[in-house]
């Protein structure tokens, strides 16, 4: 109760100034009563917690003009702020349904309709305000912008490419990024259906964000499917040069190439160029020890990783160390294998540059900031072996 009458007391003592304000205006007689009954009659609502019907007396007195839209309209974002959507509709409602409104307003008071709608769950409503203000003059900003959230939410990526297109690229929204995520979304659905249309789609991807990691990554894979794999290996090196920190996901798929084209070799030197530009990259690093375990053996792979864990020290290095020599030190091997096991599954292997986010799983989406994109795999350093050796609590 105490919420409420916090709430709506300025409510009740607006309604009060602006009464006595068109009292003066008015020059009324002062003997008459510069205040409704009704003024009264909403506080004695509210005190008696009745706060529904003071909330409809208040609304009343706030008589629908050209000086009082505004206040209306803040009443009504103060109510969707503290979760009260229905009110703030009821609000919002009764503002439209006044003839009085000029155009301006009118397109004001639908946009904060919509609003309402997209806060109380209700899409399909909010969607159909904002299309009607798409189809008038002098669109508001917020149209397209609120149509694009409820087209991503619904998963309906056409539309949202669609929409993205008629809102102007800026610092904050990088709309062409946007929408090469949106046609990679298409491409997934199509990777079992139709490879060449999802290869079309990807193709429009990098047309919008030559940068998309994601559409190379969905072209190799499909690349490789149909047997293109020296094309692949082409689109797939192309990741570095995108962002390097993606490497580590194109990797496995490289060697799926050069190992199905019989150019290990190759492969091999391109790692150790690769290595040259990214001394950390401790995936290069694994799958350089892989193809050294399959020309010359295990012992010699063994001593390649041994000499590349001392000037570079990382979980997974440590594991596949462990993993190459379980044959020797019996005793001693299964606890430390167990050990890298769990700090290897334990640990997040992928965090987003932009709200820090962390999981295992990869997500172009990010669930903690919902931007595009920004999630990026991380590889486990033994700086990080006291955190993650923590217990959980």
């Amino acid at each position: 109760m105490l919420g409420w009458l916090f709430f709506l007391l300025p409510v009740a003592a607006l309604s009060g100034w602006i009464m006595a304000r068109r009292h003066y205006k008015r020059r009324y007689r002062p003997q008459e009563s510069s205040f409704s009954p009704d003024y009264f009659k909403g506080l004695n609502y509210l005190l008696n917690e009745q706060p529904d019907k003071a909330i409809d007396v208040f609304i009343g007195l706030l008589e629908v003009n050209s000086e009082t839209v505004e206040t209306h309209l803040a009443l009504a974002n103060l109510f969707r702020r503290r979760g009260e959507s229905d009110r703030a509709i009821r609000i919002h409602q009764n503002l439209i349904a006044r003839p009085s409104l000029s155009a301006q307003q009118r397109r004001q008071a639908l946009v904060e309709l919509g609003l309402d709608y997209m806060s109380a769950g209700v899409l399909d409503r909010a969607e159909v305000l904002f299309l009607e203000l798409l189809q008038q003059p002098g669109t508001p900003p917020e149209a397209p912008k609120q149509l694009l959230r409820i087209y991503q939410q619904e998963k309906k990526w056409q539309q949202a490419i669609d929409m993205a297109k008629q809102i102007p690229a800026n610092n904050k929204t990088n709309t062409r990024a946007l929408i090469a995520q949106f046609y990679c979304e298409l491409a997934e659905s199509l990777l079992e259906k139709d490879q060449h249309q999802a290869l079309n789609l990807l193709r429009s991807a990098h047309h919008y964000d030559a940068d998309c990691v994601r559409a190379s990554l969905l072209e190799g894979r499909i690349l490789i499917k149909i047997g293109q794999y020296r094309k692949a290996i082409r689109v797939l090196q192309h990741v570095e040069k995108q962002n390097h920190y993606f490497l580590p996901e194109a990797l496995p798929l490289l060697y799926t190439c050069f190992d199905n084209t019989n150019n290990l070799d190759d492969f091999k030197d391109w790692l150790e160029s690769l290595l040259t530009r990214h001394h950390h990259l401790t995936s290069a690093r694994l799958m350089l020890t892989r193809l050294v375990e399959q020309k010359q053996g295990t012992e010699a792979a063994q001593r390649f990783l041994y000499r590349q864990l001392h000037q570079h020290p990382s979980v997974e290095g440590l594991h596949q160390l462990i993993m190459l020599g379980e044959d020797n030190h019996q005793a001693l091997i299964p606890l430390i294998k167990e050990v890298t096991t769990t700090l290897i599954h334990k640990g997040d292997r992928y965090t987003c540059k932009n709200c820090g986010f962390s999981g295992r799983t990869m997500h172009w989406l990010c669930p903690g900031c919902s931007q595009w994109a920004t999630i990026r795999p991380i590889e486990i350093h033994l700086s990080a072996l006291e955190k993650l050796l923590e217990p959980s609590r």
